[in-house]
């Protein structure tokens, strides 16, 4: 699988994504991006386990969630209104309880992989003006 160069613009969302967690004081050890040589193998697994890729082309994440694999179990869809911090309280929600105290991938559309727990997650996803898709 090939891996597409970043755009310029994506830049944006994790330059934005280290600010907050640094003015929200998030520890590195609760929130990080992800190794810089390990990230590829992190969206290669994501694509591999959750996409049909015959009709997926290539590793771009825009618009995977249009391509994912038939059967795989799935909640009613999560609508966003104008509260973005309810949306986002609501997807926390789907994940199980027992994991919400684990170590989470958090991966943006954009192609930048976190590493962190869903608190720390979920206090930073409603402050990115930049975010596409995560």
């Amino acid at each position: 699988m090939e891996f597409e160069k970043k755009p310029e613009t994506s830049f944006l969302v994790r330059d934005e994504a280290e600010k907050v967690s640094r003015d929200k004081g998030i520890p590195p050890e609760r929130l990080s991006e992800f190794a810089k040589s390990g990230w590829k193998d992190i969206i290669t697994k994501f694509c591999y386990t959750f996409l049909d890729m015959k009709k997926q082309r290539g590793s771009s994440l825009a618009y995977s969630w249009l391509n994912f694999r038939e059967g795989l179990a799935h909640s009613e869809p999560v609508r966003c209104g104008a509260d973005e911090f309810a949306y986002f309280a609501q997807v926390r929600e789907l994940i199980l309880a027992e994991d919400r105290d684990k170590k989470l991938f958090l991966i943006l559309s954009q192609g930048w992989v976190y590493e962190g727990y869903a608190a720390e997650i979920f206090s930073l996803l409603p402050e990115l003006f930049y975010l596409e898709d995560a």
